[in-house]
């Protein structure tokens, strides 16, 4: 669902035994409302940008318009 005045996004969270559960949001690389995003645009170091930013590709599967992305997540 749309979020009103937000870019495309998707959010993730990651919790597990021993782990603060730890919540972030992946954006869609060469969406132009990206810029406009209140939260994205806050991001204010290229590096983090595209740390959060990927790129979606037709995914390897028999189905029409699905789509795939890779979002590593590294908790240390």
């Amino acid at each position: 669902m749309a979020y009103s005045g937000r870019t495309p996004h998707i959010h993730v969270a990651v919790a597990g035994a021993g782990i603060a559960r730890f919540v972030t949001q992946m954006y869609v690389a060469g969406e132009p409302l990206n810029q406009r995003d209140p939260v994205f645009s806050q991001i204010r170091d290229p590096r983090a940008q595209a740390a959060v930013t990927v790129a979606l590709e037709p995914a390897d599967v028999r189905e029409p318009h699905v789509l795939a992305a890779r979002f590593n997540i590294v908790l240390g």
